[in-house]
């Protein structure tokens, strides 16, 4: 079990497993999730290391991502400190058994009118039990342990929202990546399409049934269509880069991306805008977050409350002591000590400082239940405004699916025009100005689409890898 935990935290990049070695008698570490890839669909296998053979699909990008990613790591290391304070909170239940070893060594001098001068050395050596329990205290363990459980419950949940946080992010790199990718081959295609424009008016300039102007647009034409694909090569491995630095590679490592931009993942999860709200207020795990912090600002007030009443303890005590003084008739002393008993603390004046603490705790818990409606307000704004921009998306899919398409064609109609001595160069250029507009307008919808998809599905708190199939 410990080598488990050893290679779970080598795993999540924890900088050592020595904690795997205190024994958690409490089994608190149970109760933190450390699947921060498998929570979400994932295939559940190790963190990788080395750079990606072959092609890399989305899936594999974004377990690579979210096992590399520092704010992961520190949600799993927030979430396993808050088990912790569960085990803290469980073991002030428990009796407190402490040994005592003593051991000194002195010179005494004697002086009395009655006696004569004395003097020597003397050594003493003791060993001892102390058992303290508290028995009663009015409920204040009991609130101390139920605060530290709702805090846990919201470290997990914050865990889980740390998690779809950086999964929707890691999805938006790759589809970064992708529309960079699926630009170059747009303006590609465009530079070639430019290319063949000039060799048409080259070759209409060279039998004279054109003018120099001609040429010369479509000399400009073709520079322009260069230098559009020169930055759209800088674009697609800047893109590359990021995402290689966000797995734990160095950002010239090269990366061939296996996903096209497509619209065809599921969008089953839409519905009526009405039940969406309702869902991501019931499910979204930072609202489950903002709930647990309240439930445990209760625990804090009631803690504060508690500390103030009395308490009841059960302690006893088991000894003995031997002392050796060679220069005193009889010097050897020998004693045992046993007692138990019980002690009840009632505090009678702290100087006001318990008021105070319960004003602070009723203050905490007023923050919380603010905290709270905000929250929610927050998920209700998010849900809604993704909700909007993704319909705005789907339909200008089709609106610019169908721009491409006509551009196309008229473009294809515009250049046999030229080239049968109709149509005029401007028109020409115009044209493949506005397929090289559509293309682009078509990608970035494409893109737009893809990240708003995930970001409505993270907005009611069901981001995960089915989302992307």
């Amino acid at each position: 079990m410990r080598a488990v935990r050893c290679l779970l935290l080598g795993l999540l990049g924890a900088a050592s497993c020595a904690a795997a070695y205190e024994p958690d008698v409490f089994a608190t570490t149970d109760e933190v999730s450390s699947r921060a890839v498998y929570d979400l669909g994932g295939s559940g296998l190790p963190c990788h290391t080395a750079a990606p053979r072959g092609e890399l699909s989305l899936e594999d990008a974004i377990e690579r991502i979210l096992c590399h990613d520092p704010r992961t790591r520190l949600a799993w290391a927030n979430a396993k400190a808050s088990a912790a304070q569960v085990g803290i909170g469980r073991a002030a239940f428990l009796p407190r058994l402490q040994g005592r070893l003593e051991g000194s060594h002195g010179y005494s001098d004697l002086d009395s009118r009655d006696m004569p001068q004395q003097s020597g050395h003397s050594r003493s050596h003791a060993t001892g039990l102390e058992l303290s329990w508290v028995l009663f205290d009015f409920g204040r363990r009991s609130a101390t342990l139920h605060n530290a459980q709702q805090l846990l419950l919201a470290a997990t949940a914050s865990q889980d929202a740390v998690l779809q946080n950086t999964f929707a992010l890691a999805a938006q790199a790759y589809y970064d990546a992708l529309c960079a990718q699926r630009s170059l081959v747009a303006s590609s295609q465009v530079a070639e399409l430019a290319a063949q424009n000039l060799k048409a008016a080259d070759a209409k300039y060279q039998a004279g049934a054109a003018a120099l102007s001609d040429r010369l647009q479509a000399q400009t034409a073709l520079s322009q269509a260069r230098l559009k694909q020169v930055r759209d090569e800088g674009s697609l491995r800047q893109a590359i880069g990021l995402i290689a630095l966000r797995m734990g590679l160095p950002p010239d490592t090269p990366l061939h991306l296996s996903s096209e931009l497509d619209a065809q993942p599921d969008t089953g999860f839409v519905k009526a805008i009405d039940q969406l709200l309702a869902e991501a207020r019931s499910s979204h795990p930072a609202l489950h977050a903002a709930q647990a912090r309240l439930k445990a600002a209760d625990a804090s007030l009631q803690e504060s409350r508690a500390a103030g009443r009395p308490s009841l303890t059960l302690s006893a005590n088991l000894g003995r002591r031997y002392t050796e003084q060679p220069w005193v008739f009889n010097g050897d002393i020998r004693e045992r000590e046993r007692s138990i008993g019980l002690q009840l603390n009632i505090p009678l004046f702290e100087g006001f400082e318990r008021t105070y603490q319960i004003r602070n705790a009723l203050a905490r818990r007023e923050a919380s239940e603010a905290e709270l409606a905000e929250v929610e307000q927050q998920i209700s704004l998010e849900a809604w405004s993704n909700y909007q921009l993704l319909g705005v998306e789907t339909r200008s899919l089709v609106r610019t699916r169908e721009l491409v398409e006509q551009s196309r064609q008229t473009l294809e109609v515009v250049q046999g025009r030229y080239r049968s001595g109709v149509g005029s160069m401007i028109e020409m250029l115009n044209a493949l100005t506005a397929y090289s507009s559509a293309q682009e307008q078509h990608i970035q919808a494409l893109g737009a689409w893809q990240v708003l998809r995930l970001r409505l599905a993270a907005s009611l708190g069901r981001l995960g890898f089915w989302t992307l199939r």
